[in-house]
């Protein structure tokens, strides 16, 4: 099965060792997993190759090896020395010089790859709370850059009273504001930690289809909807309908996104019984499965009765618990059943396998509960903010459009008082002069747009979890646009005239 798979290229394993902070948890799960195999003490060639079927990222440079020892002749030693030199990253090219070291001098597997478990484990606790330290400065700085941008749509707005704005000014002025909003979510895309949080392997958990479902029956129904609106009605309508054909996708996406936090919390508490029932009983897992008390496990407890009823149905094991991974959705889930189960099928002890995985989880699940803390205040923060920086740019656009066209009143009248006489002292004060909106509304749409798209993303990175989490966000967000677009000009005009409303 090994040798059936494309054997990676150097570029490839350049690529993967060019970022640690995206492969720290990756290799992290990579040397538990095998942690957790060696307890069985299976023979080296076996643990590799059902270390290499988990498809990790890392695993490219264990397929080397093993294609190395298999292929070509190799010893392992020699094979994990000359693989170490196509490894950019220090931690993985340490990691094989130290595995190559350890199998010459005559080290336990087991107590060597629990050890540097155990100390990748130290390091990636130390890179995540460090992304999380910096992911909460950048977005009390993002806030910050959406207050600057909306100060220089402002400015710009007020230079409109004096003169009109050059074509030059206004294309430095628009670009000058995609960029800021752009940067502004590179970065929180960036200092969020990296790790896969969702899993899918077929069909996914029920609220993830429901959401993907409705997210391709109303997303083009909103788009083209919009789009239809719009021609007549102009951009607050699309949005409106761009908003309201994401929002139920959305709502489902955050079910979903809930659901399988709550599946990371209960992940280690579920595999350490599991794993201690099966010691003590003396029998297999699926006997064991049926003794432990899912009552402790409220979100988990649905999942583990159909695998349950699988098993009793002597429907094949290896599906069974697949189909069970799927159904929950959750990549620690998934990552730590795996250890787990086959760590006791190449006969490992239940209690000491169990122990890794759980920890393993327990671990991970702490730190997303740490960056709960630090991104949800964030994400909800975004939201109000875009509420009142969107609508304080529409609210003084209306404001200049209605001064405007005050004083084209105004000097309409002068003229036709004065028979045109009068006009001959205000062409030196531009002040008094009727300006051309149109400039100003562009670089006010501009400006609305690039922050309901980055007011969407942003939130989204910070959270992490599953893609569809952006229909959500972008819901929100071209609600609130299209909103403060559609009622906050006949708010402004009914204060600015009173009279005429």
């Amino acid at each position: 099965m090994i040798f059936s798979k494309k054997t990676s290229s150097k570029r490839t394993a350049e690529k993967v060792s060019s970022d640690n902070s995206a492969i720290s948890f990756d290799l992290y799960s990579n040397l538990t997993y095998m942690a957790a195999l060696s307890v069985g003490e299976p023979s080296r060639d076996l643990m590799m190759a059902k270390a290499l079927e988990q498809d990790f990222k890392t695993g490219i440079f264990f397929r080397q090896v093993f294609v190395m020892t298999k292929r070509m002749g190799f010893d392992y030693s020699r094979a994990f020395r000359l693989v170490s030199k196509k490894a950019g990253a220090a931690s993985i090219k340490n990691l094989l010089l130290r595995f190559a070291g350890a199998i010459n001098s005559g080290v336990s597997e087991v107590d060597f790859l629990l050890e540097e478990a155990k100390v990748e484990a130290e390091e990636y606790n130390s890179t995540y709370l460090r992304s999380l330290e910096t992911l909460t400065k950048w977005a009390d700085a993002y806030a910050a850059l959406l207050v600057s941008v909306t100060l220089v749509v402002v400015v710009a707005m007020i230079s409109t009273m004096l003169s009109q704005l050059g074509e030059a000014f206004l294309l430095m002025l628009t670009f000058a504001m995609i960029f800021v909003t752009g940067f502004g979510v590179y970065i929180i895309f960036r200092t969020a930690p990296s790790e896969d949080i969702i899993y899918q392997n077929r069909r996914g958990p029920k609220h993830r289809r429901t959401s993907k479902r409705l997210l391709m029956i109303f997303g083009p129904i909103g788009l083209f909807g919009g789009l239809f609106l719009s021609l007549s009605y102009g951009l607050p309508f699309l949005l409106i309908m761009i908003g309201l054909g994401l929002l139920p996708c959305g709502v489902f996406a955050y079910l979903d996104n809930a659901t399988v936090g709550r599946i990371d919390k209960e992940a280690s508490a579920f595999i350490r019984s599991l794993g201690n029932v099966t010691e003590s009983l003396g029998s297999t897992v699926s006997v064991a499965l049926e003794k432990i008390d899912r009552r402790a496990l409220g979100t988990l407890d649905p999942y583990i009765k159909r695998l349950q009823i699988r098993l009793k149905r002597s429907i094949d094991p290896d599906k069974s618990w697949n189909a069970f991974r799927d159904e929950a959705g959750s990549a620690l889930l998934n990552s730590s059943t795996r250890m787990f189960v086959d760590g006791v099928t190449l006969g490992g002890a239940p209690d000491r396998v169990g122990a890794i995985a759980s920890k393993h989880a327990l671990e991970v699940a702490l730190l997303r509960d740490r960056r709960a803390v630090s991104a949800a205040p964030f994400a909800i923060l975004t939201i109000p903010l875009h509420f009142a920086m969107t609508a304080l740019m529409v609210f003084i656009l209306e404001i200049m459009v209605t001064f405007n066209s005050m004083i084209s009143g105004a000097i309409a009248e002068l003229q036709e008082s004065s028979s045109g006489q009068g006009m001959a002292l205000l062409p030196p004060l531009p002040v008094f002069q009727s300006q051309d909106m149109t400039s100003l509304g562009m670089i006010t749409t501009v400006a609305l747009v690039s922050l309901t798209i980055a007011n969407a993303l942003s939130p989204k990175f910070a959270m992490g979890g599953s893609s569809l989490l952006m229909a959500l966000f972008g819901s929100i967000t071209c609600l609130m646009t299209g909103f403060n677009m559609l009622l906050i000009p006949t708010i402004a005009r009914s204060v600015l005239l009173p009279d005429a409303t």
